[in-house]
Formats: structure tokens, sequence, C-alpha cells
């Protein structure tokens, strides 16, 4: 079930009403129920997987909790069993087919024999492992287990975060379950505020850019440096929008039920460099990959140079969690080079009295904002390609440069059929879309310095509301497109 789906336009309202209606000590196993029903519609026997890995996970960390001389053990045979479940599911076929070109370099004899049957990729597995490692590492470090079972499996399986996130700690969604709350006027008005505008994101804009996108990098051999570029502004657009639309509904359908989950954009686009990107980017998987990552393996306390080698693993292996591929590990490992490089550059420029003027200026601020998107742009060509050499040749082309027995050749910088055709009218959209959209995401109500007009704004804001309702309705397409980041 999609959240772009009529389905889940049927199934939401019965939930939500279900819910306020419901006797306060039934509204946990409520909520799991329409949780599970909610998964298993796309696949019985996964949503059973899911169980037991909720079961085990339960049972380990009480374990972890309750012993003194096993903790460690516990702990690491329980992000050993999530790993695994993980690693069959998701990266079986990678490993296969890895260890198959290695051994080709020595003989094309040797090869690991053919899976004989198909896996497939349980939706959200890796959001829910994330969840239960953050759940057993917790524990480790002192904190009180879940007593509850219904309320830690309602904790995995929540299902306006089940799929696609944002990942959650349980030290701040288990409370809310014990709050006898009452929905209000301010939880109903900003979690329908939220859907529309996700639901806005995701129809009108992501589906929209989606075949421009997927028609450039189809064909990456005939493109020119110019339509590399356009193509990979309209990725960077068409992420944005599918994944901060998806964390939208995500947010106000838990709001309609009284939860409150993470935010997991803050402007991101406008960032003024890589580091902070990234931590205005997908913030519940930053903020994971620091806590149970970065700072486990050392984090920035042994130097720069440790610092520098730290920031690359956790990048590179991020990259491997969005993706079974080599061009995912690619594009980790190319952030998690660029974020140490910024880290350089701060300091050697801080050092340089001459240069403070214009680093403190605001035509350094806007440079470093555009140059900031460039090189994230940059990096998602080797996010989309379908595979390192596509990557590569697509970086190549980026950069005005070729690879020949001549020498390094420039590319052609005109614009071909694959973008112009439908590329231009969406450019001068995407530029206001993206404006509006970051001073939109910030609700228009309360944000200094950008549009401080509540009292201008309320009795405007029913008109907008109902806008984008009629937009939706004569936009959506005869399909339901998939979100983005569901691959993940």
């Amino acid at each position: 079930m999609l959240f772009n789906s009529a389905a889940y336009l049927v199934f939401l309202p019965i939930v939500v009403a279900l819910y306020w209606l419901c006797p306060f000590k039934y509204r946990t196993a409520l909520l799991l129920v329409a949780s599970y029903v909610f998964y298993m519609t796309w696949n019985m026997g996964f949503g059973l997987l899911i169980f037991a890995l909720t079961l085990a996970n339960f049972l380990i960390g009480r374990f972890i909790y309750k012993s003194t001389d096993k903790r460690k053990r516990w702990l690491v045979s329980g992000i050993v069993l999530n790993l695994v479940v993980l690693g069959f599911f998701k990266y079986t076929y990678f490993t296969r087919n890895a260890v198959n070109g290695f051994l080709s370099m020595f003989s094309s004899n040797q090869q690991l024999p053919s899976i004989p049957f198909d896996i497939i990729l349980p939706l959200g597995i890796s959001f829910f492992v994330f969840e239960f490692i953050h759940y057993l590492s917790d524990i480790y470090k002192g904190h009180e287990p879940v007593k509850s079972f219904p309320e830690f499996a309602l904790f995995a399986s929540f299902f306006p975060t089940q799929i696609a996130g944002p990942i959650k700690r349980y030290q701040d969604f288990i409370p809310q379950l014990h709050n006898p709350l009452k929905i209000t006027v301010s939880d109903f008005d900003e979690g329908i505020e939220l859907i529309l505008f996700g639901l806005f994101k995701k129809v009108l804009f992501a589906d929209s850019i989606a075949p421009v996108v997927n028609r450039c990098f189809a064909h990456p051999d005939l493109l020119t440096t110019a339509d590399v570029w356009l193509g990979v502004w309209a990725f960077a657009f068409q992420i944005y929008f599918d994944f901060s639309g998806y964390t939208d509904i995500a947010r106000g359908s838990a709001r309609l039920l009284g939860f409150k989950v993470p935010k997991n954009f803050d402007l991101p686009l406008m960032s003024s460099n890589i580091t902070e990107l990234w931590r205005r980017w997908h913030i519940s998987l930053s903020s994971w990959l620091r806590d149970y990552l970065f700072i486990p393996l050392g984090g920035s306390k042994l130097g720069s140079l440790f610092t520098a080698r730290n920031i690359f693993i956790t990048m590179t292996l991020g990259g491997l969690w969005h993706g079974a591929d080599f061009n995912f590990v690619t594009w980790g490992a190319f952030n998690g080079l660029l974020i140490p490089l910024h880290k350089i550059w701060q300091d050697s420029s801080a050092k340089v009295s001459w240069l403070q003027p214009f680093l403190s200026s605001k035509a350094f601020h806007v440079l470093s904002i555009f140059l900031t998107f460039q090189a994230f742009c940059f990096g998602l060509l080797l996010f989309r390609a379908n595979s390192v050499s596509n990557g590569l040749l697509l970086c190549g082309k980026a950069l005005l440069l070729s690879a020949s027995p001549a020498g390094f050749m420039p590319w052609d910088v005109t614009v071909t059929s694959v973008t112009t055709s439908v590329m231009f009218p969406l450019l001068p959209l995407m530029l206001i879309v993206m404006m509006a959209g970051q001073v939109l995401s910030s609700r228009l109500v309360g944000v200094p310095g950008i549009m401080p007009l509540q009292g201008f704004w309320k009795p405007l804001r029913p008109v907008y509301l109902a806008m984008i309702a009629c937009l939706l309705m004569v936009f959506s397409p005869d399909i339901t497109p998939q979100f983005f980041y569901f691959q993940f």
C-alpha cells in the first residue's frame, strides 16, 4: 500500500477514526494490527519475517539488560543476526557477482553457482534493521529495554514510518504510547497540511520530473555535457521532492494519530557546505550513522587523519546501505572524501587573514550554496547511474573531459533532443518550485527572516490547502508511481 494510492486514502481515515474512538488501553493493539495490515497487503510472508525479527530483537534486548558477563556477546549476536538477515535479502546477488568478478580475473572457469531461487527484498528491511541495532546498542549503553512486546512491535512496525523512515529512536517513541491524549485542532490541521503538501511534492513535481531523469540516464552515451548537468539537476529535484514528500506524508499521518516522528529534511539544498548538507538531508539516517558507526569507530577523538578515515568508512558504508551495487559504494566514497576536503579547506582558509572579509560576505555565502549544490549533484551522477562505468562516463562528460587516444578532449556542450523537448519548459518551473518548496516546507508561519506573515497567512491557509487538493485531483496520474526510496 503506497502513500500516494487510493487505498491509503481510505485506510488512513479509517485507522484514525478507530484510533480516537477506541479506549486508550486498546490503542496500541489497534495500531499494531493496522501496521501489520498495512505491511502485509504487499506480502504476507514478509510480515511474518518482520514479526520474527521483532521478537528476536525484543528477547535479545532483555538478555543484554539482564546479563552481567555476557552483555557484549548478546549485543554482537543481535547485531550479527540483523545484519545477516539484511545481507541475505539485500546483498546476496551483489556478493555473488563481486566474487565472480574477482575470480574471473584469474580463471573464467571458476564461478560461484547460480542461486536456485529468486530473492525479493522486503520493503523497509534496511530501516527495520537500523532501528533494531539502535535499540540493542542503547540497551547495552545502559538504557532500559521496552517492557511490553506489543509496544516494541509497534515501535518497529508503526505504519507511517515502516517503509522508508524516518528512523525513530525508541526513547522518543515509546513514551508517546503512554499519553492518553485527545486529538486537537492543531494536530489535525498540521497533519492534513503535511499530507497534502507531501502529495503535492510527490505527484506534481517528483513524478513530473521522473520521466526526464529516466530518459537522460537510460542513454548516458548519447548525452552531451549540457544534457548531463540538466539531467542530474532534474534528478536532484526529483529525489528531494520524492523523499521529502514521503517524509511529509509520514509525519502528517503520525500527527493525525497524536505522534511526533523525527524531521528528516531541514532545507538541505540551501546548505553552504557539504558537511552541513548531510546534516540536513535524511537527518534520521545521518544521525544514526554518526551515533552507531562514526562514533564507535573513534569519531573525531584521534586526530584529523583518523577522523577523515572514520568519515570515509562511514560514508562508504552509508552508500552501500543505499543499494547493493558498486555505484552506490563509489558515491558513498566520493562523499567520504568530499567532507574531509571541506574540513581541510575550512581550516586552511581560516588562517588567511586577507580572505576573511570575502568569506564572511553574503556573496561568498551565495557562491557556497551554488558550489555545494553542484558538488552534491556531481556525486548523484554516480548514485543514479546503473553502473560504475556509466557513472564515470557521466562524470567525465560533466567535467568536459573525454578520455581518447588523442588525450582529453571537450565534449559537445549543446543540448540534444534527449532533454530539449521536456527539459527547457521544466527548468524555470524547477527553480521556482525549489524556492517555493524551501519556504513552504517551513510552513510559512513564524519563520524568522523568511515570511513572518502569520496574520496574513491564517485566512489564506484554507484556500492554499484547497488549491493543493484540486491540483492533486487534476494532475494525479492514472498509475501510482512508487516512492524512489522504497528500493533501499
